[in-house]
């Protein structure tokens, strides 16, 4: 208890603040998508690591050994929150997150590959499915699919076209026609 009221006046001074504030807003924003999801307990733990990061990091000098053993012990958490936040940004490499956090290129892909994460499939996949939902939103109808492509992170129309096949077996344009006749199919058999 003592941590936490002593942290609380410091919390702002933490290296972790920005970034635990942003998951925690992100964690508003979509309050009821993740409870539905079978990753919510994982994402539950890795909320409270952050927010525990945060906590011993606001109260305590960096160069403490306690502070950098949580720091490390989220190092995997804080990167892929990091990733989250910039998933549409085309810069985010390898060299960035590994900057970002103070670690080398070599020691970023060790921590993912000891948490089974493969940094560019994972990259891919999650901007794959940001797509996805813009295809199909009727909100962004009209949104060309070179539009789609810089919003996702996708560095051109025609790497999203070829990552997109290669995943669904369509192109971009393909997966809103068809969605867009599934709809239209839904309606007209509803409305009957």
């Amino acid at each position: 208890m003592d941590t936490v009221v002593r942290a609380s006046v410091r919390l702002r001074s933490s290296p972790l603040h920005d970034l635990v504030l942003g998951h925690l807003r992100t964690l508003w924003r979509n309050l009821g998508t993740p409870t539905a999801d079978p990753g919510a307990a994982a994402l539950a733990h890795a909320t409270t690591e952050l927010v525990r990061a945060l906590l011993v990091s606001a109260t305590r000098d960096p160069d403490d050994g306690e502070v950098r053993s949580v720091l490390h012990d989220c190092l995997v958490t804080r990167i892929m929150a990091y990733a989250r936040r910039h998933l549409t940004d085309p810069d985010l490499t390898p060299d960035r997150l590994a900057h970002e956090h103070a670690v080398s290129r070599r020691q970023l892909y060790a921590v993912l590959g000891r948490a089974g994460i493969s940094l560019e499939q994972w990259v891919i996949s999650e901007r794959l499915e940001a797509a996805r939902r813009l295809l199909v939103s009727p909100r962004h109808a009209g949104l060309p699919v070179s539009a789609v492509a810089a919003r996702c992170g996708f560095t051109s129309p025609g790497h999203i076209a070829r990552r997109f096949r290669a995943a669904y077996g369509v192109t971009p344009r393909e997966w809103r026609r068809l969605r867009i006749q599934d709809t239209v199919r839904i309606r007209t058999s509803v409305g009957r």
